[in-house]
């Protein structure tokens, strides 16, 4: 009997405490700090608002299970709400110069406790602050012709955006840091994503920026070739950095591209010319891709290329090509010898319906003058200059005069002596002549 007593006190009290559990109730709401311009290294304040939604007086408490870096503090910490009551408190935290500044969920949050047993309940705490690092431009490029052409945030594009037009899209990223903060910023990528079957996925880095520094980084694509009239791709960018005290810093960008298709339309593409540079009556081959980018079917479409000066004009004719299909088309020229040098524009036209112009692209080519063959200059070797010697007269050995009369001085022994030794001397400097002007 007694243990029975003891089981129907249990559950008796099991109800009473759920009876009391359940007229016990009270809520609170999730807490945001900061905005989108709010400065790291200060205190931020948010409400939080505590209604007793049951129908007894509750006595609640309340603290902060965030990490203690950020400093909570609480207007009043101790509540008594009557049934129905809402009481709201001032919260301050410290924003730490590390914090992130996309909108973060700070774990821990706020959390209350009431005298009602069991009755208990939680608040989440968002924290945001300023982004230093900002995509301050992006630009489209389209046709690769240098023309840039700003796109503000959330705006749609839908200028000469036909189908299989090439896209080249640039993202223009600043560090806002001024010099009395004098931060840099590091680790910078940036993300680049579309919809649909626009092939962008990609993402870039580039080197630090220090405070107030400019880069910029570019991604290319084509609008698909099949793609029709009123299409839209939605783009969005994203940059990422990280500042010298850790925190994170993210910007994002998007906006949209609208594809517009005319009626009718023959776009030339991969124009080419080969060679480019061509002398005395050289050959150069013109080639191009016809793309139907209209919409409809086209069974008239004519291609012409020409220039006047070169003698060249020739046309293809009554081709058809389908709406979204290509034709390549190829055609060899001769350049005539008597081509004046210089630079020539020559002229590729495409036509729909027989002869309504559609698309015109120029090749230039470049004709050199003609390079005459050079004559070798002989050169002709040089007779040898003989030099007759010097005969030295002859003089007798002891200094006396030479006398004559019926004995003369050729009759002497000295006279013969001097003769063989004067031949001897002038076989000697023959000798050295020949040696040196004949052999």
């Amino acid at each position: 009997m007694k243990k029975f007593l003891n089981i129907f006190y249990v559950l008796m009290f099991l109800v009473v405490a759920a009876s009391v559990s359940a007229a016990a109730s009270f809520s609170m709401n999730d807490l945001s700090f900061g905005a989108f311009d709010q400065i790291r290294g200060q205190d931020a304040t948010a409400t939080l608002t505590v209604t007793n939604n049951g129908d007894q007086q509750l006595a609640i408490n309340l603290s902060s299970k965030l990490p203690s870096n950020y400093n909570v503090r609480f207007s009043q910490s101790v509540l008594t709400l009557a049934p129905g009551a809402s009481n709201d408190v001032t919260v301050t935290l410290y924003i730490p110069l590390s914090e992130a500044s996309d909108k973060t969920a700070i774990s821990g949050g706020i959390y209350a406790v009431s005298n009602a047993a069991g009755v208990t309940r939680t608040s989440a705490v968002y924290i945001t602050t300023v982004s230093e690092l900002e995509i301050y431009k992006a630009t489209l490029e389209l046709n690769n012709d240098g023309d840039e052409h700003s796109v503000s945030a959330s705006s749609t594009y839908n200028k000469d955006t036909k189908a299989g037009t090439p896209l080249k899209i640039t993202v223009y990223v600043r560090n806002n840091f001024d010099s009395v903060a004098d931060i840099d910023i590091s680790d910078i990528n940036i993300d680049i994503r579309s919809s649909g079957e626009l092939d962008l996925d990609e993402s870039d880095s580039f080197n630090d920026l220090s405070y107030g520094d400019k880069d910029k980084i570019s991604f290319t694509t084509d609008i698909p070739t099949d793609a029709e009239d009123g299409d839209r791709y939605d783009i969005t960018m994203k940059v990422t950095g990280h500042d010298q005290n850790g925190a994170l810093h993210t910007d994002t960008r998007n906006f949209e591209i609208e594809v517009q298709r005319t009626s009718h339309e023959i776009t030339i593409k991969n124009e080419a010319l080969s060679p480019q540079v061509v002398s005395c009556g050289g050959r150069a081959t013109v080639s191009a891709t016809l793309d139907n980018t209209g919409r409809y079917d086209e069974d008239k479409v004519h291609l012409l290329i020409e220039n006047l000066d070169l003698g060249l004009s020739q046309r293809f004719y009554e081709m058809s090509i389908n709406k979204d299909d290509t034709l390549k088309k190829t055609y060899t020229f001769n350049v005539a010898n008597k081509t004046a040098p210089g630079q020539y524009d020559i002229i590729l036209t495409s036509f729909y319906d027989t002869n309504t112009d559609s698309d015109t692209k120029v090749l230039t080519l470049t004709v050199e003058p003609c390079t005459l063959p050079t004559t070798p200059v002989v050169v002709q070797p040089t007779n040898p200059v003989v030099v007759q010697p010097n005969i030295p007269s002859v003089v007798p050995s002891n200094g006396a005069t030479v006398a004559y009369g019926t004995s003369t001085f050729t009759d002497s022994p000295l006279y013969v002596v001097l003769l063989v030794a004067a031949v001897v001397v002038l076989l000697v400097i023959l000798i050295i002549l020949l040696v040196k002007f004949v052999f």
